[in-house]
């Protein structure tokens, strides 16, 4: 009597008309040991539909009753396609019946219902792009594949990774290319095995495993090994039903399963074979979500309710030819709403102000930052916990693109930076206070999937400083109140966390580089003080914290500093007890001695919005400003006048100076 194994396999090869004794299996995978505690979520709603097509142009199903699991059998074929699939260079499966095939007209979709093909506008067939065609080729075809849930994924001839989404119900691409990473040219295959996530095939026969959550945009895990040797075996394909099951055909026709847990880092099955004589189909694939496996899961969305008096952000835009750059602001007001101004800088009192287009509740303070192109962005964090990026269509225009989602699932706002080398980077901090980050793919490419950086217990929002030679400082404090530094350069920081010594640091610190490219610091700190601290000259940080201002204030908020690139000195704006904003300065360039602190608001208005201070030109030269928000919702600018006439005729004591209240237009409803 044959064993259990051997007679499978053998009644697997007859029903696909192939014949022959198991030749000797590939090397497969090491397997991890199972974790303590790990439970297998794997589950199939029913047998796996395995279709194949033939040099004759027929197209066949059958079933497979244990996908993922030992000891099943196939059903016998039926044809459910009588003719035309040669045609097809390449024939990929998808969730829910179903099936994509690639030749010179592009993509076309098709469904199999279980009895019968479903038709679109009267046609089986329905061409849903008219691009992908060489990907029916010899040279790309094991370059694309389609997930869980219908996601297409494929590498490009300059070897980066591409993610794809069709809406049936729209008839759009939702997600058209996006970037997900480079370098994948390094794959002679790829194939998804759950939702996002994608193994590749070296050309050592070496397998990798990645996970990307199309859901937070996160880069889960990348290059993990999972297949030491023998992948190379599979030269008829690799497939999946979903689950992370992989299905794979040798030269011979011998047909194997594997199915890989990403809650142990194990194989839970290996090189199991079950049918030979597969070779002599051209395509073979299956209906890829009849598997699940629940350990497979996004990333927990934190709480990010609407924040009350969120502080604006400020910034000049790059100029437009010879017009100066004009003055931008956002902030997300209390009930959500995301505001934009927008303002020639000699004429700030016609203020153009608009809600932003778009159906999201927004909190915190956005970040503004422009491209390579000149061209503003606004990063906003919604109150799902994602952030959203709005664009300009062309600089100094006010016509936006239109919003492009950018997950997350982060805790706080986002920060968003442009580097020397003109690529833009984001950072956020997730809710367990770790960094990640999203980096540009070059200076006109998208921002690649949110990627770790690490750190734990990391709290408020980062203060990304941009340096020379594409390098940027990271702040940010800890859980117990101490600030911690970090350098970011291509793609990873460049070493571990510094903290800056003391604890009982608040909300966010601020920064200002000075010539000589040396940082200083200021935060507010419990004990009712704005301290600053220096970089020394060698790039290390003393450790010591002095304090900015008189004792006569009680800070609140986050502190705002600037330089001015007038008169070399540091301006500092804080909030008080009291109400207003109030401002301490150097009292000479360089100086470790400040002026005292001096109202810099009128009297009867009061200020619940942390000060954004900003530096921008006029006509009539560099003015030195801050913004925020009465208790009514009014924005208010001010700005000390920094022109070069102004500097030389007037006083200009150590304390206080003046600023003047700018009346400008306010947003309407």
């Amino acid at each position: 009597m044959l064993s259990r194994r051997r007679s499978f396999a053998l009644t697997a090869a007859l029903l696909v008309g192939g014949a022959g004794l198991v030749a000797p299996l590939p090397a497969s995978p090491a397997q991890a040991e199972p974790a303590q505690g790990a439970v297998d979520s794997f589950t199939c709603t029913g047998p796996a539909a395995f279709f194949n097509s033939t040099t004759a142009g027929t197209l066949a199903r059958r079933q497979y009753n244990t996908p993922g699991r030992d000891g099943g059998v196939f059903s016998a074929a039926t044809t459910v396609g009588s003719g035309g699939w040669q045609t097809f260079g390449r024939v990929l499966g998808g969730p829910g019946g179903r099936v994509y095939g690639i030749n010179s007209t592009g993509l076309n979709r098709y469904r199999w219902t279980g009895t019968a093909w479903e038709t679109v506008d009267g046609k089986q067939s329905w061409n849903i792009s008219t691009s992908f065609t060489g990907y029916a080729t010899a040279a790309l075809r094991d370059k694309i594949t389609v997930d869980e849930i219908g996601d297409f994924y494929l590498v490009d001839n300059t070897g980066k990774l591409r993610w794809y989404r069709f809406n049936e119900s729209t008839r759009t691409w939702t997600i058209n290319g996006r970037v997900l990473d480079t370098g994948w040219d390094r794959y002679n295959l790829i194939v998804a095995g759950a939702p996002g996530t994608l193994y590749g095939r070296a050309a050592d026969g070496r397998l990798y495993r990645h996970r990307f959550d199309p859901v937070s945009q996160r880069w889960i895990s990348r290059d993990r090994l999972v297949g030491s040797s023998g992948w190379g075996a599979f030269t008829k394909g690799l497939f999946s039903a979903g689950g992370d099951t992989l299905f794979g055909i040798q030269t011979d026709g011998d047909l194997f399963q594997y199915r890989y847990r990403e809650d142990n880092s194990s194989w839970a099955l290996t090189s199991d074979q079950i049918g030979t004589g597969w070779a002599g189909f051209p395509n073979v694939f299956t209906t890829t979500n009849t598997c699940h496996q629940a350990a497979i899961s996004s990333p927990a969305k934190p709480a990010t309710p609407v924040q009350p008096n969120a502080p604006l952000a400020v910034a000049q835009a790059p100029a437009a030819g010879t017009a100066l750059g004009t003055l931008e602001i956002a902030y997300s007001d209390d009930i959500g709403q995301l505001r934009h101004g927008r303002a020639n800088p000699d004429s700030l009192a016609l203020i153009q102000w608009s809600p932003v287009p778009g159906t999201e509740a927004y909190t915190g303070k956005p970040s503004l930052v422009s491209d390579a192109q000149n061209r503003v962005s606004i990063l906003a964090h919604e109150t799902t916990s994602d952030v959203g990026s709005l664009t300009q269509k062309t600089p100094a225009m006010p016509e936006w693109n239109p919003w492009l989602a950018l997950g997350g699932a982060m805790r706080s706002e986002p920060a968003a930076v442009r580097l020397s080398d003109d690529t833009r980077v984001v950072f956020a901090l997730d809710a367990d206070g770790a960094l990640w980050h999203r980096r540009q793919d070059g200076t006109a490419g998208d921002l690649l999937p949110w990627t770790p950086l690490g750190g734990t217990g990391l709290t408020g929002t980062p203060v990304v400083v941009p340096g020379p030679d594409g390098v940027a400082t990271v702040l940010v404090s800890n859980s117990a109140g101490t600030v911690q530094v970090a350098t970011y350069k291509a793609g990873a920081l460049s070493g571990a966390w510094t903290g800056l010594g003391e604890t009982g640091f608040v909300d966010n610190p601020s920064v200002v580089t000075l010539p000589g490219r040396r940082l200083m610091v200021f935060a507010r700190n419990a004990d009712g003080t704005v301290k600053s601290q220096l970089q020394n000259t060698d790039g290390t940080w003393p450790g010591a914290w002095s304090a900015v201002g008189n004792a006569g204030l009680t800070p609140v908020g986050s502190p705002a500093a600037l330089l001015s690139p007038n008169t070399g000195r540091i301006s500092v704006f804080t909030r008080s007890a009291d109400g207003g904003v109030h401002h301490s300065r150097q009292t000479a360039a360089g100086s470790a001695t400040w002026g005292d602190w001096g109202r810099a608001t009128v009297a009867d208005e009061t200020y619940p919005v942390d000060p954004t201070a900003f530096v921008f030109q006029n006509s009539g030269g560099v003015r030195l400003g801050f913004a925020s928000r009465t208790t009514n919702g009014s924005v208010r600018l001010y700005d000390m006048d920094e022109t070069a006439a102004s500097l030389a005729t007037r006083s200009d004591p150590a304390g206080a100076v003046p600023f003047t209240k700018r009346e400008i237009a306010q947003p309407r409803d």
